[in-house]
């Protein structure tokens, strides 16, 4: 196969471990790869502001990370967003009015601001995993000012969350992009924007074939990047549809599972 040119790594349940942490193993192995001359990417359904300090951690310099699954592209240290995709305003409204209906919690991430109507529990146990701060609108939060790059159901309660696939699938699926980033998570962006998407533009303008692009992830949302190239690895924690989409698995994210492909495929470590 082409030899690695780049790596992109998805965050949470495949980079970070479970209590959102990341060893100075996996830091190392993959400066040490950066400074080989590979490029490493962080592509996630994160937020830009909850993404941009693994990039710092890592030492990635001011390189584009991939936000909001696809949706937005902007650069770790100046901040120079190069992509930004938002929802058409009419569905977004039309999906955040089915949610208040049935009486979802939901969140709405406006030019980089996590926006709730009010603080809770699942507001603050998302503040606590991202490090961001949720914007509070009460009432207002109901009625959108400008068009989202997503909108989030987020429930803890498999029956309601499955409710909410039921619901909500077939009724916008033909209209906008939909994954579950996780258990808890249902999202909506804009239709086509994917990571995958968003990586191919970046090889492109960089000149890197796609067969060269190492790719990691555990979820729905990686799908489509780990179904770009041949270097492509599923956690051994991931969900059934990222193993299926990737050639190789690899160790679980508490295992360094990251790194230790990239130690031993690009660095040549046993």
């Amino acid at each position: 196969m082409a030899p690695i040119k780049l790596i992109a790594i998805d965050l949470d349940d495949t980079l970070l471990r479970d209590d959102i942490s990341i060893s100075d193993y996996t830091k190392s192995v993959l400066k040490r790869a950066q400074d080989a001359g590979v490029r490493v990417v962080i592509a996630t359904g994160r937020m830009f502001q909850a993404a941009r300090p693994w990039g710092e951690a890592i030492g990635l310099g001011d390189v584009p990370l991939v936000v909001y699954t696809g949706s937005m592209v902007a650069r770790c240290q100046s901040g120079e967003v190069l992509s930004y995709e938002p929802m058409d305003m009419d569905l977004a409204q039309e999906i955040l009015d089915v949610g208040r209906a049935h009486g979802w919690y939901m969140q709405t991430y406006i030019r980089d601001t996590l926006c709730v109507p009010e603080r809770n529990e699942k507001t603050r146990a998302y503040e606590r995993a991202c490090g961001v701060t949720a914007d509070v609108l009460g009432e207002d939060f109901w009625t959108l000012r400008e068009p989202p790059l997503k909108v989030l159901i987020y429930e803890d309660d498999p029956q309601v969350m499955a409710e909410a696939e039921r619901v909500t699938i077939p009724r916008f699926e033909d209209r906008a992009g939909h994954v579950r980033s996780s258990v808890h998570f249902l999202e909506w962006n804009k239709k086509g924007a994917s990571k995958g998407r968003a990586l191919t533009r970046l090889c492109a303008e960089w000149g890197i074939p796609l067969e060269s692009v190492m790719t990691f992830g555990n979820s729905q949302n990686d799908v489509s990047m780990l179904a770009l190239s041949p270097w492509s690895f599923a956690v051994a924690n991931a969900a059934p549809e990222a193993k299926a989409a990737a050639r190789y698995e690899t160790a679980s994210n508490n295992d360094d599972g990251v790194a230790k492909a990239v130690a031993h495929y690009v660095l040549g470590e046993k």
